[in-house]
């Protein structure tokens, strides 16, 4: 079940009716595992039946936030083979030492990215203007949306644009 609150001054308030249809007491002494954009709470003691039973609910609930962001970024549509993201996983990543980036006033762990000017027949590396774009997505994760048939541009789009897909 998902309860939608707000964060007060006084902190997050968490319903007795979300704690009780989670199977907490009063004096139970929980958890509380604080993730990237998440929080989860979890019961102190737990048997090996309960424990697994989270552990199966938990997975369930990834599956639904896979499958709402695939909805979110649309079917696949086998864009031309040119302008699929995916491509240019083939090749590497545009690196720089660290003497020229430090030279440059490109911070350490920025995204690089190269122009190319065919008649002066040079190459400029410039600090990228996004921070996320499918190379931070782990393999298993970029293979899931694969799999799944979403378009791997539109989920580029919204790494890149860090727009929310999720909520309101």
């Amino acid at each position: 079940m998902k309860f939608i609150k707000e964060i007060t001054p006084k902190g997050l308030l968490l319903p007795v009716t979300a704690a009780r249809l989670a199977g907490f007491n009063a004096g139970d002494k929980v958890e509380y595992h604080t993730l990237d954009g998440a929080m989860l709470v979890l019961k102190g003691r737990m048997s090996a039946p309960e424990l697994l039973a989270v552990v199966q609910q938990l997975t369930s609930t990834s599956a639904q936030l896979l499958h709402y962001l695939s909805e979110v970024c649309g079917p696949c549509e086998d864009c031309d083979k040119d302008s699929c993201p995916y491509n240019d996983f083939e090749e590497e990543a545009v690196q720089v030492n660290e003497y020229l980036r430090e030279a440059a006033g490109i911070p350490d762990g920025a995204k690089l990215c190269a122009e190319v000017d065919e008649e002066a027949h040079t190459i400029t590396v410039l600090a990228a203007e996004h921070r996320y774009d499918l190379r931070d997505l782990p393999a298993d994760l970029l293979e899931t949306f694969m799999v799944v048939g979403a378009c791997l541009g539109r989920l580029e789009e919204h790494l890149i644009a860090e727009d929310t897909v999720y909520g309101g």
